[in-house]
Order: C-alpha cells, then sequence, then structure tokens
C-alpha cells in the first residue's frame, strides 16, 4: 500500500471518529438511590416516569440471591458501576442504557417487594425486607450515591443501542428483543 494511500485511510478513520465522537457528548454525575427510584416511579401521561427502561432492554432476569447480593453491596459500601442514560430530546426523559437490572433490584427493595436472601457476609439480613432495616439505615441506604453517566440528547437511538449492544455483549444471553439490535440481525 502506498504511503498516499496510507494516509487517506487515516484521514478517512479521524473524520469518521470525529462524527461519532460529536454524538457521545456525556457528563457524569450522582444521584442518591431515592431520588433515582423516585424518578423511576413517577408516572407521566404515558405511564413511564422520568428515567425509564426502553423496550429493547431485558426484562428483570437477576435471580434473588444476585439482587440481594447487589443490595449487600450497596449496604456494606461497596464500589457499583456506573447506570448510564441518555436524555431524549422529544421528551426530557433519561432512557437507561445500561443498568436496568441495578434500577429495578433498588426499586424492588425499596418498595418492600424484594426480601433479602443467602447472604454470606450479613447473613443477619437474610429474610428482611427494606422496612425491617433500622430507620438510620433506611435512610443512609436512601442517601447513598450511585454514580450516573449522561449521555446528551445527541446520542441517538443508533448510538445508544451500539453502547447497550458493546456493554452487554460479554454479560447474560440477551432477550429477542435486545438480539434484534445486534448487528447482522
Amino acid at each position: 500500500m502506498s504511503q498516499a494511500i496510507r494516509q487517506d485511510i487515516i484521514n478517512i478513520a479521524e473524520e469518521q471518529i470525529d462524527e461519532i465522537k460529536q454524538k457521545i457528548d456525556y457528563h457524569t454525575t450522582e444521584y442518591t438511590i431515592e431520588f433515582i427510584v423516585d424518578k423511576y416511579l413517577e408516572q407521566d401521561d404515558g405511564g413511564s416516569g422520568e428515567i425509564y427502561i426502553p423496550e429493547y432492554q431485558r426484562e428483570l432476569i437477576w435471580d434473588i440471591d444476585r439482587q440481594s447480593r447487589f443490595i449487600e453491596s450497596i449496604i456494606l459500601g461497596l464500589p457499583i458501576a456506573a447506570i448510564i442514560v441518555a436524555g431524549i430530546k422529544e421528551t426530557g426523559r433519561l432512557e437507561i442504557v445500561d443498568g436496568s437490572q441495578r434500577v429495578r433490584t433498588v426499586v424492588a427493595f425499596m418498595t418492600n417487594q424484594l426480601q433479602l436472601s443467602n447472604l454470606k457476609t450479613l447473613d443477619s439480613l437474610n429474610g428482611s425486607y427494606f422496612k425491617d432495616l433500622a430507620p438510620s439505615r433506611q435512610r443512609k441506604f436512601k442517601n447513598t450515591s450511585l454514580r450516573m453517566i449522561i449521555l446528551s440528547d445527541k446520542a441517538d437511538e443508533k448510538v445508544r443501542n451500539d453502547i447497550f449492544y458493546r456493554i452487554n455483549t460479554s454479560n447474560l444471553d440477551l432477550t429477542p428483543n435486545s438480539n434484534s439490535l445486534l448487528p447482522n440481525s
């Protein structure tokens, strides 16, 4: 390959990178669990909260033990992976791109729909619901901050789907709806 052709390829690649990176503008912030749960549960006229899970996302697939370990991790103050959301220009709402299992789990726990089980470290909490925690522990849990990466509304559906795909290709099997987002499917 000649030097001139190679340079043309490099220039084209740089243009592609610049064009795509413009669509992936984001900032990182932290919100309390209470805020995230409230915004998820808050219903608008369309029946969805300000923070919502799109249809292509998996249903809650974590079993009770995995959900319990996640809640235990929060209570213990362990680092939790960031939740990735995207601003939707038309509605002003935040679509969860990655983190739906985590959000659903904290919602289930705070609404007393998740009973902790098979905990190894905090085994005294086995059989407990959120309402069973001491009031001070409930406040600490609700005031725990989770990191959130917020993609700007420049991130169109294709960009959001691509991020979802890249993050989730090494995780659990995807649902048929999620698989439909994969290239060549």
